[in-house]
């Protein structure tokens, strides 16, 4: 009996050992993709500071120890991740943007006109509240279309049947973004030290006519002497690279109270043409095409999941099967379905993207012929 016990402890420690690799591998995997010119060893060093190990060493020896089980739910601390990358020589930035930054386009002169104007409207703004309101206006959609933003939110646009606030870019964030995110009521996201906030977005076709908007960018113009500042712009930046944005203080274009505020632009790494693109076949648009039809005869659970995903600004757009929702989105923002502690949700969840990809494969093959 007691040698049993004994192959059955060895037999668990090889499984933990096989199933943390296989995280750990997936976790090198991402991060490889995400940062391609780093040097694999360098990556490895990082990783296992990020996961609390002095060197990439150590880490492998733990994955052969009793405790290997525990490398499968240890979050990486990006932190300690970022540091050691810029101890081995590499020139990150504070959102994860990798290389000096580029240099920005400065402002016009009309552009600095309007901002000379502000300056003086806003020293006697009794009275002059239109005036101020259209200046703004124009500097906003001035800084759109330098910046490649969309346009600025529209509060009573009819067109829109669906707007989403600011949502991962699934192309650039780091593992473990849900951990952050999952402690904000509706998983919203909220830069630190953000002030005089000017959101902008982009909008993606329906077959009704009608579009829903996602969010492409946010401007925050604090001031420039607010207290806790600098942490607080280190933080915000910080965020942005954990949910793939990035972030760039552009201060000599902020024109709320030019001059006494700093502009921060935190903008989705993804261009619109590849949402476009990603939109045209995805599942989150085939819910919603057919949200009426999947509707009829559904029950409680059915309809809530839906709503939950039609709502969820967080759900990747390039999901290709529900094996590869639970990896990226279920583990992440979603951990009680990921773990199967509500089958119920689960099952409808997988079911519906059963669906989608069968009429996706069943479109591709007429299209063949």
């Amino acid at each position: 009996m007691a040698q049993f016990i004994a192959s059955a402890s060895v037999a668990a420690q090889v499984s933990n050992a096989v199933e943390s690799g296989s995280t750990l591998r997936s976790l090198k995997n991402r991060l490889q993709a995400r940062f391609s010119t780093v040097r694999s060893s360098h990556l490895s060093e990082a990783i296992a500071a990020g996961l609390g190990f002095s060197t990439n060493a150590a880490l492998r020896a733990a994955l052969a120890g009793p405790q290997t089980w525990m490398l499968e739910h240890k979050k990486i601390d990006t932190m300690v991740f970022h540091r050691r990358l810029v101890e081995l020589g590499y020139p990150l930035q504070s959102d994860f943007t990798l290389g000096p930054l580029a240099a920005s386009p400065k402002p016009p002169a009309h552009f600095l006109d309007w901002l000379d104007q502000l300056r003086e409207l806003e020293k006697a703004p009794s009275g002059r509240g239109g005036r101020i309101s259209a200046l703004r206006k124009q500097c906003a959609n001035e800084f759109a279309r330098t910046f490649e933003l969309g346009y600025p939110e529209k509060e009573d646009d009819k067109r829109v049947f669906k707007r989403w606030s600011i949502g991962v870019d699934h192309t650039a964030s780091l593992p473990g973004w849900g951990e952050k995110i999952n402690c904000q009521r509706g998983g919203a996201v909220e830069f630190p030290g953000s002030d005089h906030r000017r959101r902008f977005y982009e909008s993606l076709p329906l077959t009704n006519g009608k579009v829903v908007e996602y969010q492409r960018a946010m401007v925050s113009m604090p001031y420039v002497d607010a207290m806790d500042m600098p942490l607080s712009l280190e933080e915000a930046s910080h965020l942005a690279g954990r949910i793939g944005w990035t972030c760039t203080v552009l201060s000599e274009w902020s024109w709320y109270a030019p001059g006494s505020t700093m502009l921060v632009l935190f903008k989705r790494s993804t261009p619109h043409s590849t949402m476009l693109q990603t939109w045209e076949r995805s599942f989150k648009r085939w819910l919603l095409e057919n949200r009426s039809t999947l509707s009829r005869s559904a029950g409680a659970t059915r309809k809530m999941v839906m709503a939950d995903i039609i709502d969820c600004q967080h759900l990747p757009l390039d999901l290709r099967d529900f094996e590869d929702c639970r990896e990226r989105y279920l583990k992440e923002f979603a951990p009680h379905l990921y773990y199967g502690r509500n089958q119920g949700m689960t099952a409808v969840f997988n079911r519906l993207m059963e669906s989608w990809t069968q009429q996706l494969l069943s479109s591709q093959e007429a299209a063949i012929k």
